[in-house]
């Protein structure tokens, strides 16, 4: 993810986390049904958010779903579920607004009701509330935002949540350490489900000058599905693979990878698929190509130039039993 004056909407494919967010994966309860890629939405000039709350929303308050069941799909209760999982990584905790929920809450409804996927919206769609989350934030009250938007379809708002959380390009915004801000909705209409999550950045923060996930010493699952829109693996690669491994720099410099390993306990080397920096050039991310094998520890060292300047960065962690 850049920091300033760039606005990325998945509009090759139709976006999803302001870096980014499209439209893909299949699975109600086992996984995800819809997945919208990273989107990310920057404002004309890049806003410095201030830590006090803003106002509250000038519009009314997001609509409960009509099957929603009570905590699950709870705007706080997703928000505690990311806090969470950022906590676990090292992430400043955000806090939320009324008008972001009200952002997400309006996509998310939007979404399920005309059974749609991705981050825009069409006008005369019914639902319509803008067709960028940039401009449906803007329609809340909250202009200018630097902002990104997550979505998919998912069995409960916060099983969404968690379910973006592994996948790499999604997870960049969810885990970023400039990210100060989240509203999440959820709805539930005409069996369709979304779960839409809408991220604001301040690039003035303070925070980690690095977020890995895994981070040191933290158990993790240690298979995924390889399922996200935009792909992340090569054409042709098996499945699953292993849980996707990823390290974030603040302050938005250029990251270039020159050597990746991962090693078991054993010292044996896993072999793996390098992400590809699609997006913005401030991090790394690799995908174990086999799953993982649970109980194991597993070492990482990834040789890289941060801003030209050469890095070496090593940790562990261990794939959950």
């Amino acid at each position: 993810m850049r920091s300033r004056g760039t606005m990325l909407t998945l509009a090759p494919f139709a976006i999803v986390v302001a870096l980014a967010l499209g439209i893909a994966l299949a699975g109600y309860l086992t996984g995800p049904r819809v997945v919208s890629a990273p989107v990310q939405s920057v404002a004309p000039t890049t806003p410095t958010l201030t830590a006090a709350s803003p106002t509250p929303a000038q519009t009314a308050p997001p609509t409960a779903s009509p099957t929603a069941t009570p905590g699950l799909n709870d705007a706080l209760e997703m928000l505690r579920v990311h806090n969470d999982l950022r906590a676990a990584v090292g992430a400043p905790a955000l806090r939320t607004d009324e008008r972001v929920i009200a952002a997400a809450q309006r996509h998310a409804e939007y979404l399920a009701r005309n059974q749609a996927g991705g981050h825009e919206e069409a006008p005369g769609q019914p639902g319509f509330t803008g067709t960028s989350v940039h401009d449906r934030l803007a329609a809340q009250g909250f202009a200018d935002a630097m902002a990104s938007e997550v979505a998919i379809s998912f069995s409960s708002g916060t099983d969404g949540v968690r379910s973006l959380w592994v996948l790499p390009y999604h997870r960049l915004g969810l885990m970023h350490p400039h990210a100060v801000i989240a509203g999440w909705g959820h709805a539930e209409i005409a069996g369709r489900t979304e779960t839409v999550g809408v991220l604001v950045y301040d690039f003035e923060s303070s925070g980690p000058d690095r977020v890995r996930s895994p981070a040191p010493g933290q158990r993790i699952s240690g298979s995924w599905s390889g399922e996200e829109s935009p792909e992340v693996l090569p054409s042709g690669a098996g499945r699953p693979v292993g849980y996707p491994v990823m390290v974030l720099f603040a302050d938005a410099p250029a990251v270039d990878l020159i050597s990746a390993k991962v090693t078991d306990a054993s010292g044996s080397e896993v072999t793996h698929y390098v992400v590809p920096q699609i997006y913005e050039r401030d991090y790394v991310a690799i995908v174990p190509s086999r799953p993982l094998t649970a109980g194991v520890r597993y070492r990482v060292r990834l040789e890289l130039t941060v801003a030209g300047s050469p890095l070496v960065d090593e940790w562990e962690f261990e794939a959950d039993r």
